[in-house]
């Protein structure tokens, strides 16, 4: 590896425009330190090699099960909202990519001769944290891991904490206008110098949260994480030798870059492609739309996504305060599909880069509110996903939105606030090969809440968790299904969404139609029944009311009559799709028979082949991205611009044959 990055990546080729700088601060080693790792890169043979990243990735796996056995708060213990990572000292992350990978603003904050051993340092401020951090509840604990009396690495562990103040239970404020109505704004400080706790930082910590009791055990086991990650490393350096495991960081991400560039790169056909996306909202300004859109440009040496175009920074705390470097390996950690095995560091952005234009959505600048930022994150992969649409001829996954979140919060008889709060999931897009995966979670290794959980400790009751009917896109192959859950309060409290997908549907595919937009309804089917779209916060319930939340399911792909009938019927007998919704939308007519106590449904083949033939000759052209009646609403009203691409009956699915041969 160069010391000097523009080596492997000459921005001067394509910058057209003004962009924010790719990172905010560069942290090279001397030349008596590269000399040294590049001397010892070379004695690295390729079984050393996976010994250190084995030892590595074991690293944080442990960390993060020390986080999970003794973590407090229930996001925290029991939904795994966190993550561990380890880089070098100039803040390069070399395990699997996370979202707080890199130690850089404990590098703009402290001098190295400042950083010693045992020292513990905290922070959680989106804009003072070089990309690592993007709002306030995210906690960051960073740990110097020194052997031989040098710094060798950093060890960090983030996790979405409870409460970190705010105007709002959960500091969730889905209308807020700045960051100062999210809660408390730590810099990176010394959180324990040289082994000895500073108590004074935990007592400003503390008395700026809700629930210290929680957030205390958090970040206790945020820190005993990060010395378990310390010691293993430690030890691997006590086998192996520091000079060879520091040397070894290096060359992994070496290897990860060799991966993209030599296996990855090839299956992308070069080219320009454009992708866009939208959010419902920024949270104030419902009526109005937020536009993700992306150009990704391939040649035989890089891929460049240009995000020009995208919505300027918005009212609402929709706004993410990142840069193309975190960006970059975000998005890019979706390229270890096309080459199992191989870890996503810090290599990836060689060859795989995000520029970004200063003050959008995806980089906007302080104050702005940044609370609900994950909904920009989540679009970024529709947005990428609409542009390898068109650069694979269709042979892409569809549209997806498998992060919703939801909470009741409330005060018991001792005027002390609760708050039940939980990540949910949803419907993955369908794939050119099967069907979506039914009530998944994106984030790696999170989990729903037990019923059983939930009832032990807050004032609800789960009457229903099940697979929402009806809402994954139809398709040759099925968008997956959301979740639908019912709760009924047993007190008086307010009901909390932050979610995105309740107007527009993820989309489909190759001729797929887009998936069922979540929602929440309160006493759905009686007289009182309300609709609660987009995110809200503070919505009165009363004790026996019922919520039930529904969460979107995935876009479909390809042509839904050409979906198999017998797939069709199976879904029809799961309850998953209706007798309706298989004749309208897949043009199968099943007539339920029953026998007793034994219900049976039967496919009628002739009357298929006639409604399916009508449907082809009435419907309009497929399209190669299918947005939903809500995007054609919005265009038509003048309120937002996209571009179609049409499939024709004769030659879409050739298309998509075609593109998947390439890919393959």
């Amino acid at each position: 590896m160069s010391k000097d990055n523009a080596v492997f990546f000459d921005t001067s080729v394509y910058r057209t425009s003004q962009y924010k700088p790719f990172r905010q601060q560069e942290w090279p080693r001397s030349e008596e330190e590269w000399t040294r790792i590049e001397r010892c890169k070379a004695l690295v043979d390729p079984i050393t090699l996976d010994v250190v990243e084995g030892g590595l990735e074991a690293a944080i796996e442990e960390g993060e099960a020390a986080v999970e056995r003794a973590g407090r708060s229930t996001i925290i213990r029991e939904q795994h909202d966190f993550r561990a990572s380890i880089c070098t000292v100039d803040c390069n992350n070399v395990t699997s990519v996370s979202w707080g990978a890199s130690a850089d603003p404990i590098r703009a904050h402290f001098p190295l001769e400042e950083i010693r051993e045992g020292d513990v340092f905290l922070y959680n401020d989106p804009y003072d944290s070089h990309g690592t951090i993007t709002h306030l509840p995210d906690y960051c604990v960073c740990l110097p891991i020194f052997h031989s009396q040098r710094l060798i690495a950093f060890a960090m562990i983030f996790g979405h904490t409870e409460d970190v103040g705010g105007r709002s239970v959960g500091s969730w404020p889905t209308t807020s206008r700045s960051i100062f109505e999210e809660g408390i704004q730590v810099p990176p400080v010394k959180l324990c110098s040289q082994g000895k706790i500073n108590e004074d930082i935990y007592k400003i910590v503390l008395r700026n949260t809700r629930f210290p009791d929680t957030m205390r055990g958090d970040l206790d086991a945020f820190i005993g994480a990060c010395r378990i990650i310390e010691r293993l490393i430690k030890q691997m350096c006590d086998r192996l030798g520091a000079d060879i495991v520091e040397a070894a960081m290096y060359k992994l991400m070496d290897r990860c870059a060799d991966a993209v560039r030599n296996v990855i790169l090839p299956m992308f056909p070069n080219g320009e492609f454009t992708g866009e996306d939208f959010l419902d909202n920024d949270g104030i300004n419902l009526a109005d739309p937020v536009k993700l859109m992306v150009t990704l440009r391939k040649d035989p040496e890089k891929i460049i996504l240009d995000w020009t175009g995208t919505n300027p920074q918005t009212e609402g705390p929709l706004n993410s305060p990142s840069d193309g470097r975190f960006l970059s390996k975000w998005v890019g950690s979706f390229l270890a599909q096309f080459s199992p095995g191989t870890i996503m560091n810090e290599g990836v952005t060689r060859v795989f880069r995000c520029e970004l234009p200063p003050g959008t959505v995806l980089s906007s600048e302080y104050p702005a509110a940044v609370v609900n930022r994950m909904q920009c994150w989540f679009r970024s992969f529709g947005a990428y996903g609409a542009a390898l649409a068109q650069a694979f001829g269709g042979n892409v996954v569809a549209d997806m939105n498998c992060v919703q979140v939801y909470g009741v919060y409330g005060y018991g008889a001792d005027g002390k606030p609760w708050i039940y709060r939980e990540v949910f999931g949803g419907g993955s897009g369908a794939r050119p090969t099967a069907d979506g995966t039914d009530a998944v979670d994106m984030v790696n290794d999170s989990k729903n809440l037990p019923a059983e959980f939930i009832e032990q400790r807050y004032p609800v009751l789960i009457e229903r968790v099940a697979l929402n009917p009806n809402s994954g896109g139809p398709g040759k192959y099925r968008g997956g299904m959301g979740y639908v859950k019912d709760i009924r309060v047993l007190a008086d409290c307010y009901y909390v969404t932050y979610v995105d997908r309740t107007a527009f549907g993820c989309f489909g595919v190759n001729g797929g139609e887009p998936g069922t937009p979540g929602r929440t309804w309160v006493n759905p089917g009686t007289p009182q029944e309300k609709l609660v779209q987009f995110c809200q916060e503070g919505i009165p319930v009363k004790a026996g009311d019922l919520i039930r939340v529904t969460t979107p399911g995935g876009g479909g792909w390809g042509d839904p009559i050409e979906r198999e009938t017998e797939a069709v019927r199976l879904d029809v007998l799961r309850q998953i799709v209706s007798l309706e919704s298989a004749e309208r939308d897949y043009g199968v007519i099943i007539h339920k028979s029953v026998q007793g106590l034994t219900i049976d449904y039967v496919v009628d083949e002739e009357a298929t082949a006639a409604r399916r033939n009508q449907i082809r000759l009435e419907r309009p052209q497929l399209k190669l991205i299918n947005r939903g009646q809500y995007a054609e609403e919005k265009r038509a009203d003048g309120t937002i611009t996209f571009q179609d691409v049409f499939l024709s009956d004769e030659n879409g699915s050739a298309e998509a044959e075609a593109g998947k041969e390439q890919a393959l």
